[in-house]
This record gives structure tokens, sequence and C-alpha cells, in this order.
């Protein structure tokens, strides 16, 4: 068997490869064309995922800042909402505050006008509460002193000063005003003068120059006031009488008077006209402020005179 396939025979044979060639030729050129579509399918391609890849991207991007853009937007107009609601708030805050602030201020101004005149009210009657206390020395530190003060000025004389020819005319009235001024002193001194004499009659008439016995009858004035000085109706009993009194024995009567006023047979009785008159006329006369003049008018009003 080895020998038998040892054996080899050649066999001369020709073969035309001119077909083959061409036909290789063709797939060549088929193969370059091939290859030159495979790559302009290749750009193609890559242009396309480039081109594919920038769309994308580009709606990507776009698609992330629409939505960014949206939740800002959102957001922006929340707050801006918010921002709106508070500002309002704000604005009509401060309107009820300066509302406020303003009626505060018109009741302090009103608190501070009538606490003014309350304490100007006060001042005035403790004022007027001390000049009484010793009146004579405050009638000459503010009447007297005063007058003496300006009494150079007063009485300065007045120097014309016009024309010649006016001179005399000057003269004549400056005399006039002298004569005048001359006119009132003189009056007035007579009318004081006069005032005097009266009284010095009117005092003769009256005063008891002498006491001829040990026994007689005297006539004086006595007031007594009746005061509650509580609320539970306690009452107090004061007198007032003349200051000059002429018997001796008159203040043991007065005082026998006071400690027995309560024990007496009081009746009412209308208050008189006169009395009434003289009292207003000393009230309103009188330097107290009007809230005390106006608490001593109702008191007297309000008050129920009685006698024995």
């Amino acid at each position: 068997m080895k020998d038998r396939f040892e054996e080899t025979h050649e066999i001369d044979c020709l073969v035309d490869t001119q077909p083959m060639a061409d036909s290789i030729d063709t797939v060549s050129k088929k193969v370059g064309e091939t290859t030159i579509a495979v790559g302009a399918f290749k750009s193609a391609v890559l242009k396309a995922e480039k081109e594919g890849a920038e769309h994308v991207c580009k709606n990507v991007n776009l698609g992330f800042f629409t939505l960014m853009h949206s939740q800002i937007s959102q957001k922006i107009a929340a707050h801006q909402s918010r921002v709106d609601s508070l500002t309002m708030e704000l604005v009509s805050q401060k309107k009820r505050l300066l509302a406020i602030k303003s009626a505060m201020e018109r009741n302090y101004d009103m608190i501070v006008a009538r606490y003014a005149r309350v304490f100007a009210g006060i001042n005035k009657a403790l004022k007027q509460r001390v000049m009484e206390l010793d009146r004579p020395t405050f009638n000459f530190a503010t009447r007297e002193i005063a007058g003496s003060f300006t009494r150079s000025q007063s009485l300065s004389a007045v120097v014309p000063i016009c024309q010649i020819e006016g001179v005399t005319a000057t003269q004549q009235i400056a005399m006039s005003n002298m004569k005048y001024d001359s006119t009132k002193v003189i009056n007035a001194t007579e009318s004081f003068l006069r005032q005097m004499n009266e009284q010095k009659i009117i005092t003769d008439k009256i005063l008891l120059r002498s006491v001829t016995g040990d026994e007689g009858v005297e006539h004086f004035p006595v007031a007594i006031i009746e005061t509650q000085i509580d609320a539970n109706g306690n009452t107090a009993y004061d007198t007032v009488v003349p200051e000059n009194i002429a018997s001796p024995n008159a203040k043991e009567i007065v005082s026998q008077m006071y400690e027995s006023a309560a024990n007496f047979d009081w009746k009412e009785k209308e208050m008189n006209d006169f009395v009434r008159q003289e009292f207003a006329k000393l009230v309103y006369n009188s330097e107290m402020s009007d809230r005390v003049k106006s608490m001593v008018n109702v008191l007297y009003e309000e008050s129920k005179p009685q006698t024995l």
C-alpha cells in the first residue's frame, strides 16, 4: 500500500488566468469603490452621529435650561407673591403705626395742655394763698416798691422840641397838662380827707369813750360756723368775733356760746340780699383762681344760714 501511494505522476496543463485577473481587477475596483463608499458611509455616519449628538445635547441642554428656568420662575413667582403680601402687610402696619403715633401725639398734647392748666391753676392758687398769709407785705413789695422804682420815670419832665413859632403853644399845652395833673392830685387828697373825716365821725358815734357804771348792755356781732369734718357727719364749731371787744367779759361770754352752740334753738333764715351782694363782691374782687371762686360760690349757694 505504501508503495502505491508514493508513486507520483506529473500532468502538464495550461490554465488561462486572464479571466481571473480581469475578474480580480473588477473585484479590486469594486472593493476600492466599496472602500470609498464605506469611507463615505463612515464619514456620513460620523457626521450623523455628531449631528445627532449635538442635537441631543442641544435638546437636553434646552430641556434642562427650560426646566431650570421654569423652576426658578415658579420659585421667583412664589417668593414675589410672598414679598408682595409682606410688603402690603408692612405698609398696612406702617399706616396703623402712624395712626397710633398721631393719636398718641394728640393725646399727649391734650394731656400736657390739661395738666398745664391744672398746674397753672394750682400754682396760681398756691401763690394766692401764700400772699394771703401776709397781704400787707406783698402789697408793699409789689405795689409800693414798684411804684417808687418807676416814679422817676413817671414824673420825668418832657422836653418840648419844636420850632420857634410853636414854643408858646407847646408851653401852654405843658402848663395845661401840669394843671390837670395837679387838679387830680388835689381832688384825690380832698376825697381822702373827706372820707377820713366821715369815718372819724362815724367812729365817734359808735365807740364808747367812757363807761359810767359797772353794768350795761353791749352789742357786737358773733358768727358761729358749723363745719362737717368727715364723711360720718361729725361737726365742729367755730366763732368769728370782732378783733376789738370793749368788755373784758366778752371773751368769756363768747366762749360759753361756743361750748353750747349745739344746744341752741336754731331756725333757718333766708339769706339777706345785701349780704349776698357783698359776699359776691368780695369773691369777685379777690385774687383767687377761677376754680376756687366757683367752688366758694357753690358752697355759699348750698349753705343754709340759721339764726337764734
